[in-house]
């Protein structure tokens, strides 16, 4: 019924209308971000010997684990941004930050996560809660967060510590 040359040109048109009309309209580029580790003063605390800590967990809500970064537009909305993203996974961005910030504010280079650090037994092992991490609306970023500390050296109970941090951007 159609000539085989007759089915190519109409693809071929086809084609090329859809690839004109896909690149009609004009994107953003895309913007990576990552979150580096904070510049401190050169005084830190000092240790008659220096510490061990192992960050043994860090968990995130499943809306971070995305690459797109999320704004929150109301209470109970959130909007993905496609033109802004993480430049990796937010939780290993993370996790090596705050092994750096540690690193520089206790001056010891033993910390890390069970995978990456030294074989001998922690002095303090550390659980991180990430409950809420976002731009507001009002462009405020937002990080809720709970903490466990467990050893040292009494070696006692838990301790459980929570905070909410804003910055403004």
């Amino acid at each position: 019924m159609w000539s085989p040359l007759y089915k190519i040109v109409t693809s071929l048109y086809v084609a090329c209308l859809l690839s004109s009309c896909a690149g009609a309209g004009s994107t953003a580029p895309t913007r990576y971000y990552l979150i580096d580790p904070a510049e401190y003063p050169s005084a830190s605390l000092k240790s008659v010997r220096p510490l061990s800590i192992e960050i043994t967990s860090l968990h995130i809500p499943q809306y971070l684990e995305r690459f797109h970064i999320a704004t929150r537009s109301s209470k109970s909305q959130l909007e993905f941004s496609e033109s802004n993203q993480w430049g990796e996974n937010l939780r290993k961005n993370l996790l090596r930050t705050m092994a750096r910030n540690l690193s520089t504010l206790l001056s010891t280079m033993d910390i890390g996560t069970p995978l990456n650090r030294s074989a001998s037994l922690p002095d303090y092992r550390v659980q991180i809660h990430i409950e809420q991490f976002e731009q507001e609306s009002n462009n405020r970023v937002k990080l809720v967060a709970r903490w466990q500390f467990s050893g040292g050296p009494q070696s006692g109970p838990s301790v459980v510590f929570s905070a909410e941090l804003q910055n403004q951007e």
